[in-house]
């Protein structure tokens, strides 16, 4: 910080000189026999001590550096504590959570903060900033309660679906093309098992022609429930979201693999195999442990093709970011979907294994287990 310091002083003392030349020069009388004009003396201290002064009190002011505790910025990682750098989620949420702190009626930092928070898979602290954000605005922001029903949605919480529900129903009604309250709500009747309701919200959302990414994903979830939809309406899977949304898995015959590569082997428990029925949805997904949202990487295949051998890949990626590289340990689940949708179901057959980066490229997963 010294360095720095040094030369912010060689600067100001610079500019101190470029506005003191003009002020002191001498300047000839404008006729003969007047006297030279006077040297702007005053005008020069003036300017000496209150350049330094603004130069101090403006950097203060806009700069973030922890001026009565320079350590703490020593021990910070780089771009944190200096503001140089992207700094991580983690540490905006921190930074929101300190603001709201000392300003708990702030609206919009409370959506902020949830926004923080579901994007880093805390969909359960997303749920509370919404609803002070919600408490605040009372309830007449439609937006921030989409925002709350999305975060209900990913959170899991069986208790809460129903609310969420309901929100999800209004913003419906009140704008039946509100692409948001659409997925979310084909999301929950899969859920739910109601495939007619579901294919309903897709078709809809399909029907408006959302932009490819988007277009793709929903053609994957139509495909889940039977639905095929022309190739010339829908085009080859591939990375995307909605804003935070839960992705469905990507084809079986997803692209070439790159990047981190986790080669599966995946089997049925013969004790389970009276369970099986032919021609079911088998998705094996990778996700981070604790971490709920879209995973990481995912593919659709059959139950048919048990046992198996699957490669997940940086290009089975659901969310443009998220992928296996971007992760230290994920956890590998196989999961024979008897209801056809990427969400985990009662009855659904389960097995997992986790992987480290770094460790083996290869795994085994045994399907040995009943979703309760």
């Amino acid at each position: 910080m010294t360095p720095f310091i040094l030369i912010c002083a060689v600067m100001i003392v610079a500019a101190i000189v470029l506005v003191a030349i003009p002020l002191v020069r001498r300047v000839p009388a404008p006729a003969k026999g007047k006297p030279d004009a006077p040297r702007a003396t005053i005008a020069l201290v003036a300017t000496a001590i209150a350049l330094p002064l603004a130069a101090v009190a403006f950097y203060s002011g806009v700069s973030n550096f922890p001026w009565q505790n320079p350590q703490a910025a020593e021990a910070a990682p780089p771009g944190h504590a200096q503001g140089e750098g992207n700094e991580s989620l983690e540490a905006a949420a921190i930074q929101l959570e300190e603001r709201l702190a000392a300003n708990p009626q702030d609206a919009e930092g409370w959506r902020m903060l949830g926004r923080t928070y579901l994007v880093t898979g805390q969909a359960d602290k997303a749920v509370t900033a919404y609803e002070k954000a919600d408490a605040i605005e009372g309830g007449k922001d439609a937006g921030l309660l989409l925002d709350l029903a999305e975060a209900l949605v990913l959170a899991e919480d069986p208790s809460q679906q129903g609310r969420a529900k309901e929100i999800l129903d209004a913003a419906i009604q009140a704008d039946p093309g509100n692409g948001k309250a659409l997925w979310y709500s084909g999301i929950m009747a899969m859920r739910a098992g109601d495939n007619t309701t579901a294919k309903a919200r897709f078709q809809k959302l399909l029907d408006a022609n959302p932009p490819p990414e988007i277009r793709k994903i929903v053609v994957q979830q139509l495909a889940g429930l039977g639905v095929q939809v022309p190739a010339s309406e829908g085009a080859p899977a591939m990375a995307g979201g909605m804003g935070g949304s839960v992705a469905g898995p990507a084809a079986g015959e997803a692209a070439a693999p790159e990047g981190r590569t986790i080669r599966v082997a995946v089997s049925l428990d013969p004790a389970l195999a009276g369970k099986l029925k032919p021609g079911t949805a088998l998705f094996v997904a990778a996700r981070e442990p604790g971490i709920p949202g879209p995973p990481l990487a995912a593919l659709r295949l059959s139950s048919d093709q048990l046992p198996t051998t699957v490669v997940l890949s940086d290009a089975n990626s659901m969310v443009e970011g998220r992928n296996l590289s971007s992760v230290d340990n994920v956890e590998i689940v196989a999961r024979v979907a008897f209801a056809g949708t990427p969400m985990t179901a009662p009855g659904d057959l389960v097995g997992t294994v986790q992987s480290a980066k770094g460790g083996p490229p290869d795994v085994s997963v045994v399907i040995n287990k009943v979703a309760p």
